[in-house]
């Protein structure tokens, strides 16, 4: 991971992925079912499986809300510049607003958050909003930050390749999250949900 961090601050980043009208940024992603009825079935199903868990209170969560009572706002809300917070004060984030990308799929993007927790490579994404929203905010993005993950997995595996490093890459790990609870999901995800139709603009 360290190895793609140092390549981005170098600046050798590929224009072309972030410029080209055919690369989709992931965050354009969508489930394919439009309803409220089928999102809440594909939900129930991953819940079921253990696909994705929810955690109303962990580490993250908590470290979001005491960043937004350290600059005494109750919204709550706060937008994305408070993830600075997050690489000043939290020993587990290695980077955040890392550029990805993939050739394979397509696809570009930014991730909000990189942490490294027990053990394994941690892709978070910040969502804010209010409690009455968080179930819709966080199946609508699951895609996108899914897709993160699998970016990131494709990075971490060519830099190990081509460094001789480690015949095991890091296990990744996705995170959605805001100042009411999380989701977290392997970033397998993104070819589960692919192979079930479940990802439309793909």
């Amino acid at each position: 991971m360290y190895a793609h961090l140092e390549t981005i601050h170098r600046n050798i980043v590929p224009e072309k992925p972030f410029v080209d009208p055919l690369y989709t940024r992931a965050s354009r992603l969508k489930l394919s079912m439009r309803s409220r009825k089928e999102k809440t079935y594909l939900r129930r199903k991953l819940e079921k499986s253990k696909s994705i868990t929810t955690c109303p209170t962990d580490d993250i969560v908590e470290k979001v809300r005491e960043y937004h009572r350290a600059r005494n706002d109750t919204t709550y809300q706060a937008d994305h510049a408070i993830l600075k917070e997050f690489i000043k004060n939290d020993p587990a984030t290695i980077a955040i607003e890392v550029p990805v990308w993939s050739d394979s799929y397509r696809l570009t993007g930014h991730v909000d958050v990189i942490r490294f927790v027990d053990g394994h490579i941690q892709v978070c994404d910040y969502k804010p909003g209010s409690l009455e929203t968080v179930t819709r905010r966080f199946i609508d993005a699951l895609p996108q930050v899914a897709a993160y993950g699998e970016m990131v997995t494709l990075h971490l595996s060519h830099t190990l390749r081509s460094a001789l490093e480690a015949p095991l890459l890091p296990e990744v790990k996705c995170c959605i999250f805001d100042t009411h609870a999380s989701w977290h999901f392997d970033a397998k995800l993104f070819v589960q949900l692919s192979v079930m139709g479940a990802i439309s603009d793909i």
